[in-house]
């Protein structure tokens, strides 16, 4: 009777240790190895400032991505970081295992900015411009402290109502004046309207301005006053200031901070 006793005994511990064995194998098959994660980032030649994103992560299945804006966000183990202007990125990975998760990071740079991408590029490019002839100051000229303080505004002169100005994508200003344009202060006989001064000619944008001085991004023509110009053909330089500008309107501002400046309301076409 006590061998049988013996017997049973021995027998149920055995099962037990296979079960115990076997809910230990199996806790190790679901909770596996930590993931170890890694990248690289490769600057893609088709496409301009844009890194391809391969995750190296050993043991890992599934992947979060933060390309730079401070937040994680799910992703594969190859994906593309976009960044409109130019600085320096830090992409972070987070790579997850069986065993749990491992995070890694890198810094990438960018040389140049994407203006074709950039909202205030979009929005410059997107209709023609005409002065505002609607608005009781559609020009104004001051400093930079104070834009009205030489002249608070006017109505226009009918050759100027009919200017209309064309910023295209491939970075090509148009000047369209219809068939006179207004002579400033600086050409003669001042303050009337003159022979027509349409033009055509390359631009550069910059998404943003210089320190101290306002604005949301800067146009600059090539040439000098007055076979170049925005607004009047007496501006200080050929540097303009984008002060503000929606899909109707903008305020356009010549001169540097340290010139006298010129302002300018236009409206979209």
């Amino acid at each position: 009777m006590k061998s049988k006793t013996r017997n049973h005994l021995s027998g149920c511990c055995f099962l037990l240790f296979v079960l115990l064995m076997g809910s230990c194998k199996k806790e190790d098959r679901e909770l596996g190895v930590k993931a170890t994660a890694a990248f690289t980032a490769t600057s893609m030649s088709s496409r301009i400032n844009t890194f391809l994103l391969q995750s190296t992560s050993q043991n890992a299945f599934a992947y979060m991505w933060d390309k730079g804006t401070g937040n994680f966000v799910k992703g594969g183990a190859t994906d593309t970081a976009y960044f409109p202007l130019k600085g320096t990125y830090t992409i972070k990975l987070k790579a997850f295992g069986r065993g749990g998760y491992d995070s890694t990071a890198q810094t990438v740079t960018v040389g140049v900015d994407d203006v074709l991408n950039n909202p205030t590029f979009k929005l410059l490019t997107a209709k023609s411009w005409k002065l505002n002839a609607s608005v009781a100051d559609p020009i104004i000229v001051g400093t930079e402290a104070n834009p009205s303080q030489y002249f608070a505004g006017g109505a226009l002169a009918n050759c100027q109502t009919d200017d209309i100005y064309t910023f295209k994508t491939d970075l090509t200003l148009t000047y369209n004046a219809s068939g006179a344009t207004f002579n400033a202060g600086n050409v003669a006989p001042n303050y009337t309207c003159g022979i027509d001064r349409s033009y055509s000619d390359k631009f550069t944008f910059n998404p943003s301005v210089p320190s101290g001085s306002a604005g949301i991004a800067q146009l600059t023509l090539p040439g000098t006053v007055p076979n170049r110009f925005i607004g009047v053909t007496d501006v200080s330089s050929n540097n303009y200031r984008i002060i503000s500008i929606s899909s109707t309107a903008m305020v356009l501002r010549s001169g540097t901070a340290s010139e006298t400046v010129h302002q300018f309301k236009f409206v979209a076409q």
